[in-house]
């Protein structure tokens, strides 16, 4: 197959065809601006008041991009996509479930922010003409035009970014000076509506990104070199992230709304918070589509990834029809604890003891299933369980906990096995 109209699924990145860390950066800008970021920072924005909300937003934001600078790391000096480092880190059969499984889980919030949006868009449409279309409407065109820009690869995805970020960025603007106009800045300051803690507030924003963070390197490999991929998501996600989500709370925390079609209309700006909605979803979706399309793309290797993101964007599609949400958001929460460990074992197999060398040529001489990888997995997420419950707790964040849990496991493991197999060695000798 030809990588270039692959995208490089199952191949390195060549260097002649890396990228400046501003393209990275606004790519992965682009996917922070959606539909979930908007109700999600309206919520706790409301429930905190703007002067506790911002330190959490900065604070869960921090971790996430000092964590997205690691998983970046792994990206940028093998050049391979998050799947193939699976496979280095999983065995090469036992990266197919693990890769599975991240689809899946990528699928699901597809589906999820697709129904959402849907309904975003009808609301407001309504509201703007008086008229209704079905939801499905809504649901088929703008599934059409993720595949589309996801069929492109990372190239569209790139173009796609430089185009609406900025658009997006001076609308979020936009909306927040004008709420300041309906409610005086001080008294946003220290309005609370709930019980809400501060480190409650940090675990949401840490949660609503920590999938993103373990999909860096899709992204990331595409890097001219380790400091622009580095640089390149702190950025977007140290200081972008939590400025977009202060922007899109005041709106809320000022009209005392959390449905985001109620808070523009409240503010008189329809026509804006319309084009908002569509290009928030169609640049924060397209991610979700393409990265679980390069991770079935390591499961069906002779399938062309155009024909893999047309059946991941029907599949998805089909999920949205069903209200998707109403029956995912157990899974996708399970998911949450499962995934993050993921990139512990990756980076620490890629990083500490491959030192970034990571030679696709070689997969053919690596174990199929790597039993170190998936104990420390399997550990990792009983012990996510656990912190989820409430029952044990490193940081009270149960993500990051299953995230740590399975980089001591997996470390602990890996020399605990090498330092048996000199031994045993040294003893035949």
């Amino acid at each position: 197959m030809d990588n270039t109209r692959e995208d490089f699924s199952r191949e390195p990145v060549p260097q002649e065809k890396t990228l400046s860390g501003v393209h990275i950066a606004l790519v992965i800008i682009g996917g922070t601006i959606g539909i979930p970021v908007y109700l999600m920072s309206a919520k706790l924005g409301s429930s905190l008041g703007l002067a506790q909300a911002g330190p959490a937003f900065l604070m869960g934001c921090l971790v996430l991009g000092g964590l997205g600078a690691l998983t970046s790391l792994s990206g940028s000096r093998s050049h391979l996509s998050t799947y193939m480092l699976v496979a280095f880190a999983f065995g090469k059969r036992g990266a197919k479930i693990v890769n599975l499984i991240i689809a899946l889980s990528l699928l699901g919030w597809y589906a999820v922010t697709m129904n959402v949006f849907a309904q975003a868009m009808d609301s407001m449409v309504f509201d703007l003409s008086g008229y209704s279309f079905q939801h499905a409407w809504y649901i088929v065109i703008g599934s059409l035009l993720m595949c589309a820009v996801s069929i492109a690869g990372f190239q569209g995805i790139d173009k796609l970014a430089l185009m609406l970020v900025p658009i997006m960025l001076l609308f979020l603007l936009y909306a927040a000076l004008l709420a300041t106009e309906t409610r005086p800045l001080s008294e946003m300051l220290h309005t609370q509506q709930s019980a809400l803690s501060f480190s409650q507030a940090v675990s949401a924003v840490i949660g609503s990104y920590i999938v993103g963070v373990v999909i860096q390197p899709d992204y990331s490999r595409f890097a001219k070199n380790d400091r622009h991929a580095m640089w390149a998501v702190f950025f977007a996600l140290g200081i972008s992230f939590p400025i977009v989500m202060l922007l899109s709370a005041v709106p809320g925390v000022a009209t005392g709304e959390q449905d985001l079609v109620k808070i523009m209309i409240l503010l008189g700006i329809g026509v804006p918070a319309f084009v908002l909605l569509l290009l928030g979803s169609w640049s924060s979706n397209v991610l979700s589509l393409y990265s679980s399309s390069l991770s079935v793309a390591t499961i069906f290797t002779r399938v062309h990834l155009w024909q893999i993101i047309v059946m991941i964007g029907f599949l998805g599609t089909v999920l949205a029809f069903l209200n998707a949400q109403a029956y995912l958001v157990d899974f996708l929460l399970l998911l949450g604890i499962a995934i993050p460990p993921v990139a512990g074992i990756y980076a620490i197999e890629v990083l500490l003891f491959r030192r970034g060398h990571c030679d696709v040529n070689s997969l053919s001489q690596e174990a199929s299933f790597n039993i170190v990888a998936f104990s420390a997995w399997i550990g990792a997420i009983i012990f996510g369980w656990l912190s989820q419950n409430h029952a044990v707790s490193l940081v009270s964040v149960s993500a990051i906990d299953s995230l740590i849990v399975a980089c001591v496991l997996y470390s602990t493991l890996s020399w605990s096995k090498k330092a048996l197999a000199k031994r045993v060695f040294q003893a035949e000798r």
